[in-house]
């Protein structure tokens, strides 16, 4: 999984602040960039992980176990305790693996599930990072989450009416556009200056901007809200 926290120095998340000064700079309307390393825990992807983890090892240990018999006779049968305990250490060995490496759970994780839990988690980031309590109703959110690969814009009442849904669409179009070529910096810096061009048509106000009500900062969650 990638670490929110590795993924930009701070150079660029310097450069990042004066772009967001720079997009607020002739419009009421405050946006706020997050990036996350994942958005939802996928607990049933992980617990199918832990699964399989056990039945392989306990087919393991029956070979194992059978092959070691000697011209004696079979071997005797495993106890039932020996079958649960080494069931539920591959269960919990695959469950620790496939947190550690997303990688192994995530072909068992539907794209309408990571949709709908990272649209969950960018709903809690605007709610938490009160972007509904500015004077203008004016709030945008950029949520960036890297391990669904998904972006959401979302925006406060103000906001909403006045760059309505092909707006936002056109925001996360600008970001996606970046990170499709492998440009994490870019992809932040595009939709910051697509979303400021859009708001500063609808949303204006004179030059320097209204009052900052939010932080310009970029916002690193890891690894969810």
């Amino acid at each position: 999984m990638v670490d929110a926290r590795k993924l930009y120095s701070e150079e660029e998340r310097g450069q990042i602040r004066q772009a967001l000064q720079r997009a607020e700079s002739t419009t009421t309307g405050e946006i706020v960039c997050v990036v996350a390393s994942e958005s939802g825990r996928y607990d049933r992807a992980e617990a199918l992980v832990g699964f399989a983890f056990g039945l392989i090892l306990l087919g393991l240990l029956h070979g194992l176990h059978n092959g070691g018999s000697g011209s004696f006779g079979a071997a005797q049968p495993l106890s039932l305790a020996w079958e649960v305990g080494v069931l539920c250490a591959g269960f919990l060995a695959g469950n620790a693996l496939s947190s550690w490496f997303p990688t192994l759970r995530t072909p068992l994780v539907p794209r309408r599930e990571m949709e709908e839990e990272t649209v969950r988690a960018a709903w809690s980031v605007f709610c938490s990072r009160k972007l509904a309590s500015t004077v203008q109703r004016g709030g945008l959110l950029i949520y960036f989450s890297l391990f669904e690969r998904r972006v959401v814009v979302l925006a406060d009442q103000g906001a909403l009416q006045a760059l309505g849904q092909p707006g936002l669409e056109q925001v996360r179009d600008a970001a996606l556009s970046a990170l499709r070529q492998g440009k994490p910096l870019q992809a932040v810096l595009d939709c910051v200056a697509r979303a400021g061009q859009l708001l500063s048509e609808k949303l204006p106000c004179d030059q320097g901007g209204g009052d900052n009500e939010l932080s310009d900062e970029l916002i690193i969650l890891h690894p969810r809200p």
